[in-house]
C-alpha cells in the first residue's frame, strides 16, 4: 500500500473500536518474558516502525492541528500558535515529546505556526502528517536513549519489555514552571478576571514557613490583595501541577489509542524513577544551596527551558517570558479562527496589570529566595509517563490467550504495513 493508502485505513479506523479494544500488549517480537506463568522467547527478530508508522504515531499524540478558537468570554490576547491534539492551557502546550527508537533520541519541535483553522481539512492533506513529522522531528543524538535495565531507574517488572530493540518509546516532558508563574497573576490580577475578584486579588501566603506573606507587603498594604482571601503557597504550585499533567496523560492516550488503529502494539507505563531518566537525557538538573534534597530538572538546553534561572537571568525575566503575549502594547499577526474585526477581537481581551505583573514577580522572587529554587516544592520539569509502541508477536498471544487477545488489525499488520 502506498504511504497515502495506509494514512487513509488509520484515519477512518472506528474511535469506539479503538476505545474498547485498547489493550496492553507489552509482548513484541524479539521479546523474551523470562519468569512467571507466561514465560516465553519470540522466535522473531524485532522490527523497528516504519517511518509512517512513527509520523501516525506523533501525529495522533502531539500533532499540530490547527488554529486553536479561544472561544471565551475574556479571551487572552494570543491566538496564533497552533493547537495540538491533546488538550492545553496555553498556545503550543507546556508539554514536549521526546521519543526514542534504535537510530536515535528525538524531539518534536512546537514551534508551529497555524495557518488555518483545521491544518488537515480535507482527504488529500492528511499526508500532511509525513511531512510535518519529517519537517518537526529533531534528533538530539545517536542510538537508543540508554535506559540502564537496572533497579533503579526501572521497576523490576518492567526490565523485560521496556526501552527494547525495535520499540520506540515516547517520553512526554511537561514544564510547570510556566504554568506556576501564569497561575499566581491570575490568582493576583483582578484585571485578567480569573481568580481574583474587583474587591482584591488573593493572599498567597506561605504555609511553610509560618503562613508569612510570600513578598507580598505592599500590595497588602495598599489594598491590591485582599488580606482575608488567604491561599497556601503549596495549594498554588499543587494546582500548577494539576493545570499541566493533564498533557503527557493526553498524548500517551493519544498514541495508544492510534495504536489500536494501526494494529501495533504497547502500553502506558510509569516503571520508572524519572529524575535518572531526563538526567540521561541531559537535562540540566540544578540543587539548592545547602540542601539534601534532590535536584529540580530546569531544561535540556536551548530545546526545552523552564520559565526560571539558569535559562533566565533573573526571575523578573523568567516572569516576563511568560506573561509578556497579555502585556499592554503586545501584538500578534497571523491568521485567526473568527470572523470579527481585529480592532473589535483586541477591545474585548483581557491583559494583566502593571500592579499585577509586579505583584506576580514579587511572589516568583520570593519562591526562588527562599528556596533556592523555582518552584518551591516540586520539580520545574515533570516525566510522569512513558508509552512504548512496538510489533507483538501474535504467535506468544495465539499460544497464552483467547481469540480476543488481538484484533484484525494486528493480525493483518505484518502483511499490511512492511510488505
Amino acid at each position: 500500500m502506498t504511504p497515502s493508502e495506509l494514512v487513509e485505513l488509520a484515519w477512518s479506523y472506528p474511535l469506539f473500536e479503538a476505545l474498547y479494544g485498547r489493550r496492553s500488549r507489552r509482548f513484541g517480537l524479539g521479546f523474551e518474558m523470562p519468569d512467571g506463568p507466561f514465560r516465553y522467547r519470540s522466535t522473531h527478530a524485532p522490527v523497528p516502525l516504519s517511518e509512517i508508522e512513527e509520523a501516525l504515531l506523533v501525529g495522533a499524540g502531539a500533532g499540530f492541528s490547527g488554529l486553536a478558537l479561544w472561544d471565551l468570554s475574556t479571551p487572552a490576547p494570543y491566538r496564533r500558535r497552533s493547537g495540538r491534539t491533546f488538550p492545553t492551557t496555553r498556545p503550543g502546550g507546556r508539554t514536549a515529546l521526546f521519543f526514542t527508537n534504535d537510530d536515535g533520541l528525538y524531539v518534536l519541535d512546537a514551534k508551529v505556526a497555524a495557518t488555518k483553522l483545521r491544518e488537515i481539512d480535507t482527504v488529500d492533506e492528511r499526508t500532511k502528517l509525513l511531512e510535518v513529522y519529517r519537517a518537526q522531528r529533531r534528533k538530539l543524538r545517536r542510538g537508543r536513549l540508554d535506559i540502564p535495565r537496572a533497579i533503579p531507574p526501572m521497576s523490576a517488572h518492567d526490565l523485560w519489555d521496556s526501552n527494547q530493540a525495535g520499540s520506540m518509546l515516547f517520553l512526554p516532558v511537561c514544564d510547570v514552571s510556566a504554568s506556576l508563574i501564569s497561575l499566581i497573576a491570575q490568582f493576583v490580577d483582578p484585571a485578567l478576571r480569573r481568580f481574583a475578584l474587583a474587591s482584591g486579588g488573593m493572599n498567597i501566603v506561605d504555609d511553610r514557613h509560618g503562613w508569612r506573606s510570600a513578598g507580598t507587603e505592599r500590595w497588602l498594604k495598599d489594598g491590591f490583595l485582599d488580606a482575608e482571601r488567604i491561599l497556601p503557597l503549596s495549594i498554588v504550585e499543587r494546582q500548577a501541577c494539576y493545570y499541566t499533567f493533564s498533557e503527557p496523560a493526553a498524548v500517551c492516550q493519544n498514541i495508544f489509542l492510534a495504536t489500536e488503529a494501526l494494529g501495533l502494539g504497547g502500553w502506558k507505563h510509569c516503571g520508572f524513577l524519572s529524575l535518572n531518566i531526563l538526567e540521561r537525557m541531559n537535562f540540566h538538573v540544578v540543587k539548592a544551596n545547602d540542601s539534601p534534597a534532590f535536584g529540580n530538572p530546569v531544561g535540556l538546553d536551548v530545546v526545552f527551558e523552564a520559565s526560571c534561572p539558569p535559562y533566565h537571568p533573573t526571575m523578573d525575566a523568567a516572569v516576563d517570558s511568560v506573561l509578556a503575549p497579555q502585556s499592554p502594547g503586545h501584538q500578534e499577526t497571523g491568521p485567526v479562527p473568527h470572523r470579527m474585526s481585529e480592532a473589535e477581537h483586541r477591545a474585548g481581551t483581557i491583559r494583566i496589570s502593571a500592579e499585577g505583573l509586579a505583584c506576580t514577580k514579587a511572589i516568583c522572587n520570593y519562591i526562588h529566595d527562599t528556596y533556592g529554587r523555582f518552584p518551591g516544592s516540586t520539580d520545574a520539569m515533570h516525566l510522569m509517563w512513558a508509552m512504548q509502541v512496538h510489533h507483538i508477536d501474535t504467535d506468544y498471544y495465539d499460544r497464552f490467550f483467547g481469540p480476543s487477545a488481538y484484533g484484525p488489525a494486528h493480525a493483518a499488520h505484518m502483511a499490511t504495513w512492511h510488505r
